[in-house]
């Protein structure tokens, strides 16, 4: 009965029933949630959670993977892992002294002065940093620990991860550990030789300056060498051809019989004045006897006699001059071969003044490597600059971050 009430409607208990629940007071609305629910919400963070990272680089990326580690990566390495590395500056000058004359007197009377060697200070800059440099440090057994000491990082250390233990390589990490400067303007070289030990900074600047000295003084024994070579030669020479003319004007003389052409000649002449003269007297005498006494029987005789000197002043006068066997002709031969004999020992003479002045200059003039300022041990290292790499870095990086962004701004500007 009471079902059949509660199913009509016009029932009080069928009024009851489909009425609408009460309102949940605000208190119950704001009670706990259960643990099922909080799992449900944990689960849900966590399908959530690669979402955000993924937002995170889409955001930030560029900046992270272009400033943020290339920054850090720095930090690390010069502020925890690069080594210091100690400086050890030497100042040295190159000199050549020179007596300033040009006289073997002059040279021997001149105190020698000192004046730069311009030259010579670029090839002792140039074999500093060389490989035979590098080479004659290997060969003392000093180039290649010092390069490799524990204190080293594994960047700069010879050998290193990306660089073979070779001579070529070594021959590089030597360069970087060396820096030469030239000053033009006052001839001074200034080296600074890099080390990690204070001492081995010192020691290796006091090998290479031992070293460049020592090829000073090659250059000084190889000139005076050169120097004194070519003088010799020079005289050599000279005497060859000095004695190749004499050989010549011996031959001349034999072949045509004839000592000096030029004294001959003289004697030939002056034999002819005095038969012209005996001519003339004796034409004077037989013109006046003819005068006198034309019947002297005398007078043929004279005549003869005349006649006689006539023939033998012509025989004279034709080997003087005008015949292809005369004194004349072969004057010319003489003469050209004196000369060159004269020239040939002029030129000895010179050689032989040059050698002498060669001499000269091999005890005179020399090349000097002076050290203005020795080489130190540092306190402190000079590289590498820690704070200022970590700058550098830092700014190269957000220049190029500012580069890519604006490019990339600009495109997406163009596209919408």
């Amino acid at each position: 009965m009471s079902k059949l009430l509660s199913r009509n409607p016009a029932s009080p208990l069928f009024e009851e029933e489909n009425a609408a629940p009460a309102p949940v007071p605000f208190s119950v609305a704001l009670t706990p949630v259960t643990r099922g629910e909080l799992a449900g919400q944990d689960a849900g963070a966590e399908t959530s959670g690669p979402r955000g990272l993924a937002g995170f680089f889409g955001r930030y990326g560029l900046f992270t993977g272009i400033v943020a580690l290339p920054c850090i990566v720095a930090g690390l390495f010069f502020g925890l892992i690069a080594a210091g590395q100690y400086a050890s500056e030497t100042k040295f000058i190159v000199r050549s002294a020179s007596s300033g004359g040009d006289s073997v007197l002059s040279m021997l009377g001149q105190a020698p002065g000192l004046s730069r060697a311009a030259d010579e200070t670029h090839a002792v800059g140039a074999f500093i940093r060389s490989r035979d440099m590098a080479a004659e440090l290997e060969k003392d057994g000093i180039l290649r620990p010092i390069l490799a000491r524990e204190e080293a990082d594994f960047i700069t250390r010879f050998p290193n991860v990306y660089s073979r233990d070779n001579a070529e390589s070594l021959f590089k990490a030597y360069l970087r550990k060396v820096d030469v400067d030239v000053d033009t303007s006052s001839g001074i070289t200034t080296m600074r030789v890099f080390a990690y030990r204070p001492d081995d900074a010192q020691e290796l600047s006091r090998r290479i300056i031992e070293r460049s000295e020592a090829f000073i003084n090659r250059l000084n024994v190889r000139a005076h060498k050169d120097a004194i070579s070519y003088a010799e030669m020079l005289v050599r020479e000279s005497t060859d051809r000095l004695a190749q003319t004499e050989r010549r004007l011996a031959e001349y003389r034999n072949r045509e019989m004839i000592i000096d052409p030029a004294k001959e000649s003289a004697a030939s002449l002056e034999t002819l004045a005095k038969i012209s003269t005996e001519i003339s007297r004796m034409e004077a005498g037989l013109a006046q006897q003819i005068a006198q006494t034309p019947d002297n029987p005398t007078i043929g005789s004279s005549r003869e006699r005349v006649r006689t000197l006539r023939n033998e002043l012509e025989k004279l006068r034709r080997s003087v001059a005008g015949d292809e066997r005369s004194i004349a002709s072969k004057l010319e031969g003489f003469e050209r071969l004196s000369l060159e004999r004269e020239f040939a020992a002029k030129g000895l003479g010179a050689a032989l003044i040059e050698l002498e002045k060669a001499r000269q200059f091999a005890q005179t003039q020399r090349i000097y490597l002076q050290t203005i300022v020795a080489s130190n041990s540092a306190d402190t290292p000079a590289y590498p600059l820690r704070l200022l790499m970590i700058a550098l870095v830092a700014g190269i990086a957000l220049t190029i971050f500012w580069t890519i962004k604006s490019l990339i701004d600009i495109i997406l500007e163009h596209q919408a």
